[in-house]
Order: structure tokens, then C-alpha cells, then sequence
């Protein structure tokens, strides 16, 4: 009877080892995870203060928008006029 006892205790620590093992590898994947997912916080926050201003985005795309005019305003400016028209 005591043997059975003995055998059963050691099952139940074996067991318990186990999971113990177990626990601290999930352990070790969530530290890193925890630890990337840190990172990526960082990461975001330097590209998101880099990013550019939405007031500033509408003007570059303001003077884009503008270029054609533009480039028509100067050739027709560039285009000799006729003798005797000023």
C-alpha cells in the first residue's frame, strides 16, 4: 500500500513538474511578445511623430495641382508674340 502511495506521489510530482515547465516556456514566448509588442509601440510612435501634417499634405498637393497652370502660364509667356503686337 505504501509503495502505491510512493508511486502515486511521484506521478503527481512528475506531473506538476511538467506543467511547471510548461508554464515557464508560455511564460518566456508572452515576455517576448510583451517585449515586441513594446518595440512596435515605439516604432509606431517615431514614424507616426515623422509623419507629415494634414494641413501640410493638402498644401503640397494644393501646389501639385497647380503645376499645369503653372507650366502653361510660362510657355505662353515664353511664346514670341507676333511683329507689331506688344
Amino acid at each position: 500500500m505504501l509503495t502505491v502511495l510512493i508511486i502515486a506521489g511521484g506521478a503527481s510530482l512528475v506531473s506538476q513538474w511538467r506543467q511547471t515547465i510548461a508554464l515557464r516556456g508560455e511564460l518566456e514566448v508572452a515576455r517576448q511578445e510583451a517585449g515586441d509588442l513594446e518595440r512596435l509601440r515605439v516604432e509606431n510612435k517615431r514614424l507616426r511623430d515623422r509623419q507629415i501634417s494634414a494641413a501640410e499634405l493638402e498644401a503640397l498637393r494644393a501646389d501639385h495641382a497647380a503645376l499645369p497652370r503653372l507650366r502653361a502660364e510660362i510657355e505662353a509667356l515664353n511664346k514670341p508674340t507676333p511683329a507689331g503686337k506688344p
